[in-house]
């Protein structure tokens, strides 16, 4: 199940996994519409790769539940989630996830930034929430 930790808010740490996993999200939706409903900005770290666009298109039950959710939250999405910063240390997987980058924005409200490290992730979230404030 993918999950959301915000013990050090506004560093939100994300753990996505595949939903063809049978996998139930909905808490993980009702855990991030919580830290949306706090009218607070804050940004994501993703230090796990991302399971393939292909897996989340093809199951069609969370595609339509993602896709109602999005609806709900797009406006609260854009102001209050500076990014997500997807950790990626395989090239090869790592240019792909750049190359998804626009395709990410129109549909979240938010960018996708993509590094190699831990290390480059959290000092480019440090690096975000200052120049939020």
């Amino acid at each position: 199940m993918s999950k959301l930790d915000a013990s050090q808010f506004p560093l939100v740490k994300v753990t996505i996994e595949s939903v063809n996993e049978g996998h139930d999200q909905n808490k993980y939706f009702n855990d991030y519409e919580s830290l949306l409903k706090t009218g607070k900005k804050f940004i994501m770290v993703n230090e796990i790769s991302a399971p393939d666009v292909k897996d989340t298109k093809s199951n069609k039950e969370h595609m339509k539940m993602m896709n109602l959710w999005m609806k709900k939250n797009r406006e609260e999405l854009r102001m209050n989630v500076l990014g997500m910063i997807q950790v990626e240390p395989d090239e090869v997987k790592r240019q792909a996830a750049i190359d998804f980058k626009e395709v990410f924005f129109k549909y979240w409200g938010h960018e996708l930034f993509v590094v190699s490290t831990k290390e480059e992730a959290l000092s480019l979230a440090r690096e975000k929430l200052e120049l939020a404030n």
